[in-house]
């Protein structure tokens, strides 16, 4: 009998074993670490999603041994963290309840205070003292309890608080299209917006609300003609229970530095940004950025 041909190197039978196994391997490794890193993933976005409010879903404790224990132990911490934003937020409300009945009692005290120049400075401390309790405990529960999202027409909402201004005496403008659609918490945006606006008047002589649309996002200026705030302090102001420069707090009795706090955590809610400007020639820029589509729904401008 001749001899036959060898086969080729690559195409004996061996070569094409080797192969479907090393396929065989490669897809059962990429199963294999989807299947790890999908909790892994549903933690990072749990964790960049944080929030306190209590009807937000627990973490899904699936996966291997390992990884239940995680999300038992992140599901537990956030438990924890709750608890104790909570007790800090019932214990800040009874001292606040408390305080209101003497500051009441020194109310209708001082009003038998012949001195009619330490009359009327004795009620100014008092008024001070009860508008810095009613800011922090509003400035606490700003975070507690999440206004649903719906659909609105956020230029309406502006043209509203322009309107409001006027009625007071206040300049303040519109400068936008008639109507555009978001969704978003319409009484916590206007409550953000209300306090740029303040801010804006209370150090300048005019206000201009701007709004400008685009395809995924809508952007909220609030100008003002005031002096403005140096680089240095363009941050920090959006600290809680910090002021800007001395030349926009004349008045010690103004504010509490909790403005800019409360409308940059309700923007931070909406899944947007706060940032501030110069305005030239003077002035500041406050600008709210705030995703047009949210996960609750889909809007159109």
């Amino acid at each position: 009998m001749p001899d036959r041909p060898r086969p080729p190197f690559l195409g004996g039978p061996w070569m094409m074993t080797l192969l479907f196994a090393v396929i065989s391997v490669t897809l059962l490794g990429l199963w294999a670490a989807r299947a790890l890193t999908a909790p892994l993933s549903s933690f990072a976005k749990a964790a960049e999603n944080f929030s306190l409010n209590s009807a937000a879903a627990p973490l899904p404790e699936r996966g291997p041994e390992e990884i239940r224990s995680v999300a038992r132990a992140l599901n537990r911490m956030r438990q924890r963290i709750t608890g104790l934003i909570d007790d800090r937020t019932k214990m800040l409300a009874a001292i606040s309840h408390d305080l209101r009945t003497p500051i009441t009692r020194m109310r209708l005290r001082s009003e038998f205070i012949e001195d009619e120049t330490h009359r009327s400075r004795m009620l100014d401390d008092l008024d001070q003292m009860r508008s810095m309790l009613e800011s922090v405990l509003s400035f606490l529960r700003n975070g507690r309890r999440l206004e649903a999202m719906t659909l609105a027409d956020i230029a309406s909402t502006l043209q509203l608080i322009t309107d409001q201004f006027a009625d007071i005496g206040r300049k303040v403008a519109y400068d936008g299209p008639a109507h555009a659609m978001a969704t978003v918490r319409p009484d916590d945006l206007h409550r953000a917006v209300t306090n740029l606006v303040e801010n804006a008047v209370r150090f300048g002589a005019e206000a201009v609300i701007r709004l400008r649309v685009s395809a995924d996002q809508l952007t909220i200026d609030v100008e003002d003609d005031g002096p403005g705030i140096s680089d240095a302090q363009k941050q920090n102001v959006l600290e809680p229970f910090v002021r800007g420069d001395e030349a926009r707090n004349m008045d010690e009795a103004a504010g509490f530095g909790l403005g800019l706090s409360i409308t940059n955590a309700i923007a931070t809610a909406h899944g947007g940004t706060l940032s501030l400007h110069d305005r030239q020639p003077h002035g500041l820029v406050v600008r709210m950025r705030l995703p047009i589509h949210q996960n609750s729904g889909r809007a159109a401008a």
